[in-house]
């Protein structure tokens, strides 16, 4: 097992290290807000259990949770899922509201490398990394070869210069993927799910895939595919038990972007036939393969929590 400690007034250049970012200062939120949670979101529901509410986005110029955990905060500043995260038991149960200012033009690996140390001076946290080696989920390429559709560098470089300046993103050029305008921003993805099946699509690296991935699987998913490009990824597939056997159905569609916006309606979409190991196969070329993969964790090792308010 490997341990690195980060230490509160370290956060923004040894967790660049730890996790594979550039080393360089962030910028700081022009203004920021971190208050405990006044319960405003949390409501009695009509089977008597309590419901809580919780809210990530709002204006892309902004930081903006509402009713959130600092384990959930965690998560989304190191691009992890939460059960990578461990430390106080309160952690993952005390809510937060944080809204802070982003300086113009600042782009999204920025942003988060800003949250990690907004968080670390808020809450005087003190944290270090292990890699244990444990159950997982190695995505590899199939024998066959990859299957997917590789949008042109020249476009993602052009929309994510576009997008740091604040500009709206242009339609591509022939040859970007799916041609004409964009259906959705590099680096976004919208899952759309109806009970009997689950669609995933995306203009994404395959860092977002194994992220997005992760969050449908009973373990952690590792990229080992060592693919460089962005993808034009469209696979549906029909979750573990489900009877579902084509044809078409409503389906609520979450979208959601770089900069943690989500919004949510509902579609029609096609039902697929096959497990997300088998359309991954299929569709993509890519395999999930069950393995024993070290994994990097979070732990924290102290936390405030009554944070800094402002």
């Amino acid at each position: 097992m490997t341990r690195t400690t980060i230490g509160a007034g370290l956060i923004a250049f040894i967790s660049c290290i730890a996790f594979g970012q550039p080393a360089a200062h962030p910028p700081a939120f022009e203004v920021a807000s971190v208050k405990v949670a006044d319960g405003s979101n949390t409501t009695v529901a009509p089977n008597g259990g309590v419901m809580i509410q919780r809210r990530v986005g709002g204006d892309p110029g902004m930081i903006d949770y509402k009713n959130v955990t600092l384990k959930f905060l965690l998560a989304h500043a190191y691009g992890m899922k939460e059960d990578r995260i461990s430390g106080p038991e309160w952690l993952g149960s005390a809510s937060y509201d944080i809204m802070a200012k982003k300086p113009a033009a600042v782009p999204n690996d920025q942003t988060m490398l800003m949250l990690r140390a907004l968080l670390t001076e808020r809450f005087k946290l003190t944290l270090h990394t292990e890699t244990k080696t444990m159950p997982a989920y190695a995505l590899t390429v199939a024998k066959s070869g990859p299957k997917l559709k590789e949008i042109d560098p020249a476009i993602v470089a052009a929309s994510m210069a576009d997008a740091a300046g604040g500009g709206s993103q242009q339609p591509p050029t022939p040859g970007g993927g799916r041609g004409g305008p964009l259906p959705m921003p590099i680096g976004g993805m919208n899952v759309n799910m109806n009970g009997q099946s689950t669609q995933l699509t995306g203009r994404v690296p395959m860092s977002d895939l194994v992220n997005e991935l992760g969050h449908f699987m009973d373990r952690p998913v590792v990229d080992l595919t060592d693919l460089k490009g962005t993808y034009d990824i469209d696979i549906a597939w029909v979750p573990e038990g489900s009877d579902a056997v084509g044809g078409q159905g409503r389906a609520l569609a979450i979208t959601s972007s770089g900069d943690g916006t989500r919004t949510a309606s509902e579609r029609v979409v096609d039902m697929p036939t096959g497990t997300i190991f088998q359309v991954l196969q299929e569709k993509l070329g890519l395999r999930l393969e069950a393995r024993r993969i070290p994994i990097e964790m979070i732990v924290v090792d102290h936390a405030e929590k009554i944070p800094t308010e402002n």
